[in-house]
């Protein structure tokens, strides 16, 4: 996991231009830091581990040596918090509901991913066979080095569902049966930490 932080401000500082760019929106009366509020905060890690991956990346950019971190690129967060009545309540953290102006789709850059099956042996061949398939889809966000033209790239993965809809169950009439592989592959990158209190969470886990 990456705790990469707001991608602007960090950005900014290792161009040097943060004052610059602060000076210039004042003077048409804007506040950047309201500015760099309005950016979701990438749900991507949590804590010290995510944090110290994701400096990992800043100090290889800034001394200029190659390097590339890879992750899941998670469709929500841990989640958010909010206060009611005293206590606390949980929400999810969809910090890509507007998009990622950072990040770069590699549409050619996709891998086919299996899960369970079983192996058939047919003489000195073996074949792995009835796994369940996902495809790992790749996304690309630009690591900046202060203060130098080096960059690095974190690569993060999206599961994508081998098969969108079955349309055989579809034309029956049953919808959800229609979708439900779908929805089932791509819970593997929908949420930074899944609870772990049932086996299917733990499995997903």
């Amino acid at each position: 996991e990456f705790l990469i932080g707001r991608t602007l401000s960090n950005a900014m500082l290792s161009l040097g231009i943060y004052e610059d760019v602060q000076g210039a929106l004042e003077a048409m009366g804007l506040n950047l830091e309201e500015l760099i509020d309005e950016e979701n905060d990438p749900g991507l890690g949590n804590g010290g581990l995510g944090r110290l991956a994701a400096c990992f990346l800043d100090s290889l950019a800034t001394l200029g040596l190659p390097g590339r971190g890879y992750g899941i690129r998670y469709d929500y967060g841990m989640f958010k918090q909010n206060i009611v009545n005293g206590s606390q309540k949980e929400s999810p953290d969809y910090w890509l509901e507007y998009g990622n102006p950072w990040e770069f789709k590699r549409h050619n850059t996709r891998y086919k991913v299996r899960f369970g099956g079983r192996i058939q042996q047919e003489g000195k061949k073996t074949r792995w066979i009835e796994t369940e398939e996902i495809l790992g889809v790749a996304y690309d966000q630009i690591i900046p080095g202060y203060d130098t033209d080096a960059t690095n790239t974190l690569r993060l993965w999206s599961a994508q569902a081998s098969s969108e809809i079955n349309l055989g169950k579809f034309n029956q009439g049953d919808y959800f049966a229609a979708v439900e592989d779908k929805n089932h592959s791509e819970n593997v990158s929908r949420v930074l930490y899944p609870d772990d209190s049932t086996y299917s969470g733990r499995e997903l886990r």
